[in-house]
């Protein structure tokens, strides 16, 4: 099985236990920009109480999940690991943070689309959205990520929605000068 073999199965497995998520991370970003490896898959999820070991029932015994939640501290969310045995692939599921404006805002804005790596639709953040994270991490992967969002992306983005965001996170200065990175056409 493949990395993105086991990121179908955990979207198949959490759909079918009617488990609200959203694939974020490169995955993510992936689908609005210049796609790029990972090493792990991101989701952000919604689940009711029991469900998380419910999910690793589906997905079987190839897959292990720390028994140790570990708390992400740039959104404050609960966060499991799942690690596929075989490849050491990780899934991470981030716990949907209520207590974190954009986390909701970006969790209810979610779509459906297809995802090209996994060969099915699955549920994904805007592209908006996929900028605003990326910008609040400010990783050197991430801003590269948000960069090429913003580059393939830009002419149709919602550009009140992404300023305001990033003017609530303090990331507005950040945005512009990711934007004077790219080409004229790409804005």
């Amino acid at each position: 099985m493949d990395s993105f073999a086991d990121v179908k199965s955990a979207v198949e497995a959490l759909e079918a236990l009617q488990i609200d998520y959203m694939i974020v991370g490169a995955l993510s970003a992936n689908a609005y920009s210049i796609s790029r490896s990972t090493k792990d898959a991101d989701f952000v999820i919604n689940p009711q109480p029991g469900q998380i070991s419910t999910s690793m029932k589906q997905l079987g015994a190839d897959f292990e999940l720390d028994p140790q939640p570990q708390f992400e501290t740039l959104t404050n969310s609960v966060r499991n690991i799942i690690t596929h045995l075989p490849t050491d692939f990780q899934i991470e599921l981030f716990r949907l943070n209520v207590k974190d404006e954009h986390h909701m805002e970006r969790f209810r804005r979610r779509r459906k689309q297809f995802v090209a790596e996994i060969n099915r639709e699955a549920w994904i953040p805007t592209a908006e959205d996929v900028v605003i994270q990326k910008l609040r991490w400010q990783r050197r992967k991430d801003l590269d990520d948000a960069k090429n969002v913003l580059a393939v992306s830009g002419p149709g983005l919602d550009w009140d929605y992404l300023n305001s965001w990033t003017q609530k996170h303090g990331t507005f200065q950040l945005l512009q000068e990711l934007l004077q990175e790219l080409p004229q056409d790409s804005k």
